[in-house]
């Protein structure tokens, strides 16, 4: 049975109602995830284009030094920045309308309205539940289709061997990639913490967001004084605006994040984290369209972008923790 005569006027009116709760998707699906809360936070949401992302990378420094007199300088060229370079990840959430459900909203477009706020509230937690996943793994997955993750860009060269085109070697530029992978594990250790997030410091830079499980960071709470429980302030607020609990570690809020894998604990320095989101893919709404062999309608919303690390020097992974 085809869609009713008006089917084009309910297709009209569901599309529009899918763009008036579009923007109310996005900010929702920001406030998701503490990474995507503190990413937006601080303006490292980008919109961009082009056929590769390329960020570049300082990794050397300029000839320097004192002198006396008439000393000669050394005038060598040294390269000092390379350009780290990503592909796209592409992700979709599909609407469908069966048509059964759309004649019987037909002249009530409060019924429609409903109907289309909670296809929405369902896309943004499917979205944002999927790349909240894959955030924390390592792009291989589906094919390598997958956003490139954490596992990527805060890792030694023992889980990914290369990052931006660049080879975890022993070389400088290698060097400049790599990122603090701590696997001793055992029973979680305040001082252990510490002296990892110390390895991934190069001061004043250091890690503001440390993301775990909700066991580990019960561990945190027993073993935090009282005042470190509720801080507030730059750093603070800006999560438990949205109601995360936070403590604070060293400055760093400690959060939970269901994502993350059993054991592991990432100590980021979000300075040098960006998403980078297509402007072409920024959760766009393709309209609805209605199949040959069907009586529903169809659509999609897109999103296409990249978790960039300028520095993974300055990231760290704690794995097999208890």
């Amino acid at each position: 049975m085809a869609l009713p005569t008006d089917g084009r006027t309910l297709s009209d009116v569901a599309a529009a109602a899918v763009d008036s709760y579009l923007d109310g998707l996005v900010d929702m699906f920001f406030n998701s995830n503490p990474i995507w809360i503190r990413l937006s936070s601080r303006e490292r949401v980008i919109l961009d284009g082009g056929d590769l992302i390329r960020q570049p990378m300082l990794y050397d420094k300029l000839n320097v030094g004192s002198y006396s007199g008439l000393d000669t300088f050394d005038i060598t060229r040294r390269v000092t920045k390379t350009v780290l370079q990503f592909d796209w990840s592409q992700y979709y959430v599909n609407l469908t309308i069966d048509g059964r459900t759309l004649i019987k909203t037909a002249g009530a477009g409060s019924r429609i309205l409903d109907l289309v706020e909670a296809e929405m509230e369902t896309a943004r937690l499917t979205l944002a539940d999927e790349l909240g996943r894959t955030l924390y793994l390592d792009g291989t997955g589906n094919s390598s289709k997958d956003i490139l993750g954490l596992i990527a860009a805060v890792d030694d060269g023992t889980n990914v061997s290369s990052y931006g085109g660049i080879t975890r070697d022993g070389s400088q530029l290698g060097t400049s990639v790599k990122a603090i992978l701590n696997t001793t594990g055992g029973a979680l250790s305040l001082s252990a913490v510490n002296g990892v997030m110390g390895q991934a410091t190069i001061q004043p830079q250091r890690a503001d967001l440390v993301c775990t499980t909700q066991a580990l960071w019960d561990k945190f709470w027993e073993r935090a004084q009282p005042s470190q429980r509720e801080p507030d302030g730059p750093g603070f607020d800006d999560l438990a605006r949205l109601g995360f609990n936070a403590i604070n570690f060293n400055g760093a809020a400690v959060v939970v994040d269901s994502h993350v894998a059993s054991g592991n604990l990432w100590l980021l320095n979000t300075d040098f984290l960006k998403l980078i989101i297509h402007r072409d893919r920024d959760f766009r709404f393709t309209g609805f369209q209605t199949p040959t062999n069907q009586d529903a309608l169809l659509g999609q919303i897109l999103w296409a972008g990249q978790l960039v690390c300028q520095s993974p020097r300055l990231q760290a992974r704690m794995t097999g923790l208890s």
